[in-house]
């Protein structure tokens, strides 16, 4: 059994999949909205019945990322570990709006499940302050975002701790419309990095987004977390595999200045003043496709593109960004294969634009000006075979996915 194998036994066993097969089994007989092809389903503007007009309701969270700032805040991390769980939640969300073309104005709806015995009001408010200071920060980069209300639910027969969702409405002309089945042989794909210090931050990021976290925090963390605080994993799962690595909380992460409780704390990075920019500089016909490698990393991009066509696309990446110090060190502490971790986390790019060559300077100057590193990662090819497939090239290895 390859150590990829070995590591995809233990993520299940752990009660998660990074495919989300079956997820996508169960909604394969519904209707793929007015953009097959697209990054999110669109749908005809129902509101108001315009024929130019469409619609975008998206649904995401930080995922178990809210047990892990449950674990930090229980350790004294502070209340601020709050906040960036709203920003989680919201960023997933926002980030898949902008890469189809929706840049607002969004209309956000938060849903927060606690058990009422251990997570407290304080939390709560920390929470809703934090998707505030959000729209408030979108707002200053002159985009839209605003808070409708919400739902908090204390559902202890249900959850353990606390978990963080938000759903998103947002409105588009169609002719504005990214649609990502317009990816083709000859186009360029531009990374986007998920670390630094971008322009509208306070925190250089780690990179680490809310993706893979349950891994990442199992296979980091000690067990005396394990015994500290049962409340913060599912019973069901075998103790072996609860917090099985050896560092705390408050570690140096191995070759970085952070501590491993804040690279694995570290707020989504939201790119939406970067895709404004994109949509300022680059013609719409230009911007083939734009790809949030969330869940499913850097093989993400192998779902869009040769929607309808006899042969399918390729998509070589060979000139992927260094690997950020976490994804280091979560592939030291579980022996992943690494073709494993390129299917799991973004390894140091979140965000692509897939343009023709031309366009890709255009890319990098955008990129430059709000203070995030940028390159072109890869290119699409001709697969000559039904089907899209993703080819990593990597100093580790060259890994296959379709």
């Amino acid at each position: 059994m390859s150590s990829d194998q070995r590591h995809d036994e233990r993520y299940r066993a752990r009660g998660v999949s990074a495919s989300k097969a079956e997820v996508h089994a169960a909604i394969a007989t519904q209707d793929p909205g007015l953009f097959p092809g697209a990054f999110c389903k669109i749908v005809d503007d129902a509101l108001t019945g315009s024929a130019e007009h469409c619609l975008v309701i998206h649904a995401d969270g930080a995922g178990t990322k809210s047990s892990l700032a449950y674990l930090a805040w229980m350790e004294g991390l502070g209340d601020q570990v709050w906040a960036g769980i709203a920003q989680d939640s919201l960023a997933m969300n926002l980030d898949d709006c902008a890469c189809v073309g929706a840049l607002g104005p969004y209309l956000v709806s938060n849903t927060i499940g606690r058990n009422a015995k251990r997570v407290p009001g304080t939390v709560i408010a920390g929470i809703v302050n934090g998707y505030q200071r959000m729209c408030d920060l979108l707002s200053d980069h002159g985009i839209d975002c605003r808070m409708t209300g919400g739902e908090t639910a204390d559902v202890g027969d249900l959850v353990r701790t606390v978990i963080v969702d938000s759903t998103v409405t947002t409105r588009l002309r169609r002719d504005r419309v990214i649609d990502a089945a317009r990816m083709a042989p000859g186009d360029v794909i531009v990374g986007f990095s998920s670390t630094g210090l971008a322009a509208w931050e306070d925190l250089p990021n780690s990179g680490i987004g809310s993706n893979g976290l349950t891994g990442a925090r199992h296979e980091l963390l000690g067990a005396v977390y394990r015994d500290r605080y049962p409340e913060s994993y599912a019973p069901e799962i075998d103790r072996a595999l609860v917090y099985s690595g050896t560092h705390s909380l408050h570690d140096l992460l191995p070759g970085d200045v952070v501590t491993v409780g804040a690279a694995l704390l570290s707020p989504t990075r939201t790119y939406l003043p970067l895709v404004k920019r994109l949509l300022d500089e680059i013609p719409a016909a230009d911007l083939h496709g734009l790809i949030h490698c969330s869940g499913g990393g850097q093989s993400k991009i192998v779902k869009f593109g040769a929607l309808g066509r006899a042969t399918g696309n390729r998509y070589v990446k060979d000139g992927l960004f260094p690997i950020p110090p976490l994804f280091q060190a979560i592939q030291s502490a579980s022996q992943q294969g690494w073709a494993g971790m390129y299917a799991v986390y973004n390894m140091g790019h979140r965000l692509e634009a897939v343009v023709p060559p031309s366009r890709a300077d255009a890319c990098l100057a955008v990129a430059a000006s709000c203070r995030i590193d940028a390159r072109i990662v890869g290119r699409v090819e001709d697969r000559g075979l039904p089907g899209n497939e993703v080819v990593v090239r990597t100093s580790h290895g060259e890994f296959r996915y379709t």
